[in-house]
C-alpha cells in the first residue's frame, strides 16, 4: 500500500533541513531528497487539509474522474472552487495532473497515487 507522509516540523527543523540541502547543492554534493508534505504547525496542516480538499482526494482515488469538470460534478461543487483546490493539492504533491496522450483537448485528469495519508507529529 502506498502512503503519503504528512509531517509537522518545528520551524527550526524545517530551516535546518533547508540549510543542509542548500549547502549540499552549493557544494555540488548529493543529498537525500525528502518526500512528503511538511507543515510547521498542526494549525497550518488543518488549514491546508480542509474537509473539501480531503473529499476531492477521496473522490479522485475512488472514482478516478477523467477531468476536473467531472471531478467538480462528482463532488457537487462549482468548477472554480474545485480548480483552485486541486491546484493547491498539486502544488503540495498530493494530486497529480495527467494529460491524455491522444487527446487534442486541454483537459487534464487528476490522479492520486497513494492509498493512505500518514500524519506524523514530532514531539
Amino acid at each position: 500500500m502506498k502512503v503519503m507522509s504528512i509531517r509537522i516540523k518545528s520551524e527550526n527543523e524545517a530551516l535546518n533541513d533547508f540549510e543542509a540541502a542548500f549547502r549540499a547543492a552549493e557544494a555540488k554534493r548529493p543529498f537525500q531528497k525528502k518526500t512528503g508534505v511538511y507543515f510547521t504547525s498542526l494549525e497550518a496542516a488543518r488549514e491546508f487539509l480542509t474537509p473539501k480538499r480531503l473529499e476531492l482526494i477521496r473522490i479522485i482515488r475512488r472514482k478516478r474522474p477523467h477531468s476536473l469538470y467531472q471531478l467538480a460534478h462528482l463532488a457537487g461543487r462549482r468548477f472554480p472552487g474545485v480548480f483552485r483546490d486541486t491546484n493547491t493539492l498539486v502544488r503540495h504533491g498530493l494530486v497529480r495532473r495527467m494529460r491524455p496522450a491522444a487527446s487534442g483537448r486541454r483537459s487534464v485528469r487528476p490522479q492520486v497515487d497513494y492509498e493512505e495519508l500518514d500524519l506524523k507529529i514530532a514531539v
